[in-house]
């Protein structure tokens, strides 16, 4: 049998994912205490797993992911996306800027054609996900929102 490569993309994006969790963490420092766990959670769920699969990748217990099929180009367009709407999230504000990465994020993700049942659908859908996840953040969790 042959010796199987170590994962190393998987570590370096794991060491990526510690990062963007200390930063989670640490931006989140002058966060009301309800409002900060939210962040403080998911940053250290990020730095604890992304921890784990580093030594896991180390001590040789991880393989290689397989290639995947789909667009290249879709999935950078998503991240793409993703971290737009992070930066815009002070400027435009939660609200526009959520709007905007949904429909960009629709408008990448469906394969098939438009049809205006379909538009509508996805109008109705987003602006429904957007709304409570506004109210969620905003008034359950309390977390400051631009």
């Amino acid at each position: 049998m042959a010796e199987q490569r170590p994962d190393i993309p998987g570590a370096i994006g794991s060491a990526l994912m510690v990062l963007v969790g200390a930063g989670a963490i640490w931006a989140s420092r002058d966060y009301s205490d309800l409002g900060a766990v939210f962040p403080r959670t998911v940053g250290a769920l990020l730095v604890i797993l992304g921890i784990v699969y580093i030594v896991l990748v180390v001590l040789k217990r991880t393989r290689r992911g397989a290639a995947v099929d789909g667009s290249s180009l879709r999935r950078a367009l998503v991240a793409l996306v993703m971290l737009a709407w992070g930066f815009a999230l002070g400027p435009l504000g939660f609200l526009p800027a959520g709007v905007a990465a949904m429909a960009a994020l629709l408008l990448i993700a469906h394969h098939d054609r438009w049809t205006l049942r379909t538009a509508m659908g996805y109008s109705l859908s987003a602006a429904t996900v957007i709304v409570l996840l506004y109210a969620l953040f905003k008034h359950v969790l309390q977390v400051p929102l631009p």
